[in-house]
């Protein structure tokens, strides 16, 4: 009886340590499992940030995701001299060109639907990178000459044979805005035999010699922008 009360006794005061050391080891598990989750946690938060958009990848992004659809200003729509606003679609293009229009850090992403951006049923759309969402800045359908980058500044020309008309845009704060017009008319007044020339700026008539000093600070003896494909 004595051996067996030994015994109990030996057990429980076995069972007792062996409670006291599992009591002890569990917060310790705990820790270290709070402190992995914890650095989980971290790693994953660092991956998200890797992965997220900002001024540098930006473009690149775009490119490699093909997708996005936007509403935007078109120029010369459906061939008509004109603006439209339209919606357009990342998918419809498979030529690009990345350029700093404006100097301002942040590139630009041209969109083109061949690789000179104008001819018979073109297309071009200008995206942009501001505040952590891309903007879209302008779209333009069948250039006559292409797209021009001088300075700050963005030039795009179409017309025919009977005509030429150079746009010139501005690029601030996630907008494109106009700030010139320069227009070379070819007209036959009244059912005329003989062909009348006139040039104008933003809307006045001008001679053709202010008319020709426009075009050399503009698009003259530029090269227009080539594109490279993505997809």
């Amino acid at each position: 009886m004595g051996r067996l009360k030994k015994s109990v006794a030996g057990a429980t005061l076995c069972a007792g340590v062996v409670f006291g050391c599992m009591a002890m080891a569990f917060p310790t598990s705990a820790a270290d499992a709070a402190s992995t989750s914890l650095q989980d946690i971290g790693t994953q938060k660092v991956s998200v940030q890797a992965k997220k958009m900002n001024k540098k990848n930006w473009y690149k992004k775009v490119l490699k995701r093909q997708k996005g659809s936007y509403k935007v200003r078109c120029w010369n729509y459906q061939y008509s001299y004109a603006y439209k606003t339209i919606r357009t679609n990342v998918s419809s293009y498979s030529y690009y060109k990345a350029a700093d229009i404006n100097k301002d850090g942040t590139k630009e992403l041209l969109l083109s639907t061949n690789s000179t951006g104008r001819g018979y049923q073109s297309k071009v759309l200008v995206l942009t990178f501001r505040k952590g969402k891309v903007k879209p800045l302008i779209a333009f359908e069948e250039l006559r000459n292409g797209l021009f980058l001088r300075g700050k500044k963005m030039y795009a020309q179409v017309g025919g044979s009977t005509e030429s008309i150079i746009t010139g845009y501005k690029v601030n704060k996630g907008k494109a805005k106009q700030f010139v017009k320069l227009e070379r008319l070819r007209r036959w007044p009244n059912g005329s035999s003989d062909a009348v020339t006139t040039y104008w700026k933003n809307g006045a008539q001008i001679t053709e010699t202010q008319y020709n000093a426009e075009c050399m600070k503009s698009v003259a003896y530029r090269t227009p922008l080539s594109f490279s494909r993505f997809n």
